[in-house]
């Protein structure tokens, strides 16, 4: 029936019904008219206490309508993949660490899912239906609004934040649509990250710890070799200058009174001290370029080594013009590095081939190269005096010499100085020898 063929006696006696507490809706169905006859009825014939009260009714009932439908809704999206409902709450529930929640455009939880809430004070199933606002703090929403605002608008947002609960979370904000492409609600989903914060803020603090130790372990280290740069200067200094003295009184005297001496051994005696003061200076010279080559920046390029190999070669050769070498050079490829550091390299290594193999009737050098991806080693061979690998530990220390000075002359510094300047360039160097047969450097360098 429309509601106008109702008698004003049938609209009174379903308006007592009304009154005794029968429900709403059963009225309406019964009789076949809306929430919103059935309330104007009330509003016309009722008291105006009870026409408040009814109202009140009719808007949680309206809400509770809405409610359902945004259910409906969500449910027709997701038909194809299941209930979305369920779907959330396995997906939040076998995810530890996880909180999904959704918020109709009322900002009312339509689902609270997640051992993450719980976490962070919350209890999950007293959410649902309640707005956000009656959930957080006001601190908290006061944030939430402007994300909720962004949501609906169609932007996804991906942010980490700590709660006011003292957790870290990685948060993602999704706008759901429905089949016209219109946002009904947004998804929340939290992962908590605190024990990954607080793995990063312990690696933060030890960086800035460590930052510190090599500040101070920096400076201490310039004071160091403030100390090292004074003590060289006076070496260089203040103990070559009685070097050069003991030398010059030792050659006067021996060219003034040798003849009026006479005696053999005054002439021995004279020579040891010379010699020995040449020695001593050469000694210093080596360790000042020890010492200087440590310090020094690299100043890396592209180094013909094939050229800088010949060319030291044609100068050894004008020193020693009489002896028989037979020097087999094969083509050396370039290097990176420093130039002046890798021609003290190949200038020690060729000159100690051409040292121990002096005794040799023929002496034999044959250089060589092969490539190994982004290294080239290169390899200096002699027939030489050799030495027993067992001391092979000592060969490129400072001071240590495997054979006697009156064999072979040297200070026991240019292959620790090698050495240096090889591992300062990102290589190494290594050795075979055997006592006769001679001796096989071999060294790495960086492609050029």
């Amino acid at each position: 029936m429309l509601a106008s063929e109702f008698s004003e006696e049938k609209i009174l006696s379903i308006l007592k019904q009304l009154d005794f507490g029968t429900n709403p809706e059963d009225l309406c169905r019964e009789h076949n008219i809306s929430l919103n006859t059935l309330f104007g009825w009330k509003a016309r014939h009722g008291e105006r206490e009870d026409l408040i009260r009814r109202l009140t009714d009719l808007e949680e009932e309206n809400y509770r309508l809405k409610s359902r439908l945004s259910d409906i809704i969500i449910q027709r999206e997701a038909k194809d993949a299941g209930d979305a409902d369920r779907i959330y709450r396995i997906m939040a529930s076998n995810i530890p660490g996880t909180a999904i929640t959704i918020l109709d455009r009322d900002e009312r939880y339509l689902l609270a899912e997640g051992d993450f809430l719980e976490k962070m004070g919350y209890v999950k199933e007293t959410m649902p239906g309640k707005k956000i606002s009656e959930i957080i703090t006001p601190e908290n929403y006061i944030y939430y609004q402007e994300v909720i605002r962004r949501a609906f608008e169609g932007e996804t947002i991906l942010v980490e934040r700590q709660t006011l609960s003292g957790f870290y979370s990685l948060m993602k904000v999704v706008p759901l649509r429905d089949g016209s492409d219109d946002i009904f609600a947004i998804m929340f989903v939290l992962i908590d990250v605190t024990p990954l914060k607080e793995v990063q803020v312990a690696l933060t603090k030890a960086n800035e710890e460590l930052e510190k130790k090599v500040q101070t372990r920096t400076e201490q280290l310039e004071e160091v070799n403030k100390q090292l740069e004074s003590f060289t200067y006076s070496v260089s200094h203040d103990l070559r200058a009685p070097l050069r003295s003991v030398s010059g009184y030792a050659a006067i005297l021996k060219e003034d009174f040798a003849s009026k001496i006479n005696d053999p051994e005054f002439d021995r005696l004279s020579d040891l001290v010379i010699e020995s003061a040449k020695r001593m200076n050469q000694l210093v010279s080596d360790l000042l370029d020890f010492a200087r080559i440590g310090r020094k920046e690299l100043s890396i390029a592209k180094v013909e080594i094939h050229v800088l190999v010949k060319a030291l070669l044609a100068d050894f050769m004008l020193q020693e013009p009489s002896r028989k070498i037979d020097i087999e050079l094969d083509l050396l490829e370039p290097a990176a590095g420093d130039y002046s550091l890798l021609r003290q390299v190949w200038t020690n290594l060729l000159s100690n081939a051409l040292k121990y193999s002096r005794k040799k009737e023929v002496a034999k050098i044959h250089i060589t190269c092969t490539r190994d991806n982004e290294m080239i080693c290169y390899s200096v061979k002699d027939n030489g005096a050799g030495f027993d690998m067992k001391y092979v530990g000592k060969l490129f220390s400072v001071f240590q010499r495997l054979h006697k000075t009156t064999d072979f002359e040297g200070t026991g510094v240019g292959l620790a100085l090698v050495k240096n300047i090889v591992q300062r360039h990102g290589g190494k160097i290594w050795v075979e020898a055997e006592v006769g047969k001679g001796a096989e450097f071999y060294f790495t360098l960086p492609v050029a």
